[in-house]
């Protein structure tokens, strides 16, 4: 074993020596003694002094003699050279070409004459041999994780429970799993090289078209959206697609894959709640207009009587007829407010902003004859929404309407900002805020709370708020204060159409 350590550079080179001529052997050292770095090289005379090294060691690199007492040196290269572990460079004391090109083939990365000249030559031989099995190793193990993630890719295509579809630039399906095979009735044999077109519903055919040449042309590299497929007995089932671009060697869009989902049934059952919802809206207005008919008149003879008649009336009756027209008040306002919430979903939206200030400005006069409403004031600048102005301005009304009633003489704070995509308003008061248990409960259809027992109101506000607010895919909570009292926040997605 020699060994020359150069302390300038810390590259370690192990060298393999396979030479039966001492003075061969000797001259090679030499020669390799100049190469930059820590050099360690063994010396074996033989193939089987070689072998029985290789069994426990790695070399780097190993320089071979062709004709070794044993045997020709070609018998050291490995049978797959694709799966070599360390170069080999050949050396012989007479060229041939033949034999030279032989062991090329069979894996040497050099073929070299033991001339005086080469032998001197050596350390850039060395090098150059380093350099390119560098990249040979680069480039195995880039295949081998290409093919690795081939694997992985060709598993999880074969076992996903979601329809998998692998679409060409021209629209047609080059690969596809079995569980769109499923979904869509047809063998993998069918639907190689159909367009995509043919399993589409006719009514979708468009968007889809649109949809792949925004995925083609790189106007978009991903898009999600909902779907119908016509399976191959003639029924349709809806599936959510997830389409992603796969760039090739030129950054151009090579292929695209599909990601489907059968999202048949959650949209019978969207269907069905959303046609519950729309008979459950009809019956209360239904019901809340045809109730508010007789309590008209009633309400009417009711202030009649009491305006006319009074000095007539005994003061247990008098009070007994107040009782009855602050009951039928009541109903009426529970009415009107039942009537509001059923036709929230059905108010067109605008073409144009909604003035924020503008609209404040109608709702506080509406609250004029209110002493405490001189106490709100307008903390941040309420922002211009596109909503329906009928529905903003239930919003505001229902939001101060409370605050007035429950803050009693403290101030009432108004305001809004717009937060990414999301517009939020709020009305904070100082009054003896909201039982963490009610936070949620207060929003529910006629609940109204321990504090508002003694407050006149309906308790279907807020429960207003709340279906506006899900509408334009927002919500509507309440939070205690800093300092005390609540902060009503109404959170919105403005331009949202309801369905």
């Amino acid at each position: 074993m020699v060994h020359n350590r150069i302390s300038e550079n810390n590259r370690r080179i192990n060298l393999l020596l396979v030479e039966d001529s001492a003075s061969s052997a000797a001259m090679i050292r030499d020669s390799l003694m100049k190469i930059p770095g820590e050099l360690s090289l063994t010396v074996a005379t033989s193939i089987a002094e070689a072998n029985s090294w290789l069994d426990d060691n790695t070399p780097d690199l190993a320089i071979v003699d062709l004709n070794l007492p044993d045997g020709k040196g070609t018998v050291l290269l490995p049978f797959d050279k694709n799966r070599a572990h360390f170069p080999i460079i050949m050396m012989t004391a007479a060229g041939s070409e033949v034999e030279a090109v032989e062991a090329i083939k069979a894996g040497a990365v050099d073929y070299l004459v033991k001339t005086h000249e080469v032998i001197g030559d050596l350390p850039r031989v060395v090098e150059r041999a380093l350099r390119q099995w560098g990249y040979v190793i680069r480039q195995r193990l880039t295949e081998d994780a290409l093919r690795d993630s081939e694997d992985r890719f060709r598993s999880i295509f074969v076992t996903a429970a979601a329809g998998m579809v692998v679409i060409s630039p021209f629209n047609n399906i080059m690969q596809v799993n079995p569980a769109f095979c499923r979904f869509c009735g047809y063998s993998e044999e069918e639907l190689l090289n159909r367009r995509i077109h043919d399993l589409t519903h006719p009514d979708d055919r468009l968007s889809v078209a649109a949809m792949y040449e925004d995925i083609f042309s790189m106007k978009m590299t991903s898009i999600d959206c909902e779907r119908r497929y016509i399976r191959k007995d003639g029924t349709v089932f809806w599936g959510h697609v997830s389409l992603s671009a796969i760039l090739g060697s030129d950054r151009t869009p090579a292929y695209c894959i599909a990601l489907v989902q059968d999202i048949t049934l959650r949209k019978a059952l969207e269907e069905k709640l959303l046609l519950a919802n729309r008979e459950l809206d009809s019956f209360v207005h239904t019901v809340s207009h045809d109730l508010r008919a007789p309590l008209t008149p009633i309400i009417g003879y009711l202030q009649f009587v009491l305006e006319q008649h009074t000095g007539e009336l005994s003061k247990s009756v008098n009070e007994m007829l107040q009782e009855v027209l602050r009951q039928g008040e009541r109903m009426h306002a529970m009415l009107e407010d039942l009537l509001a919430l059923a036709t929230v979903g059905v108010v067109e939206p605008p073409f144009s902003p909604v003035c924020g200030d503008n609209l404040l400005n109608e709702v506080m006069l509406a609250f004029a004859s209110d002493p405490r409403s001189g106490r709100v004031k307008v903390v941040e600048k309420l922002p211009d929404l596109l909503i329906p102005e009928t529905l903003y301005r239930q919003i505001l009304d229902n939001l101060i309407g409370n605050a007035i009633r429950y803050a009693g003489d403290d101030l009432i704070e108004v305001g809004g900002e717009r937060r990414g995509g999301k517009v939020r308003l709020f009305v904070r008061d100082y009054g003896s805020g909201v039982p963490d248990g009610e936070k949620e409960r207060i929003f529910e259809l006629f609940y109204r709370g321990t504090t508002g027992r003694d407050v006149t109101g309906t308790g279907i506000g807020l429960a207003t708020i709340r279906k506006i607010a899900g509408l334009h895919n927002g919500s509507a909570w309440v939070e205690d204060a800093p300092g005390g009292g609540s902060l009503f926040i109404v959170e919105l997605q403005e331009g949202v159409v309801p369905s």
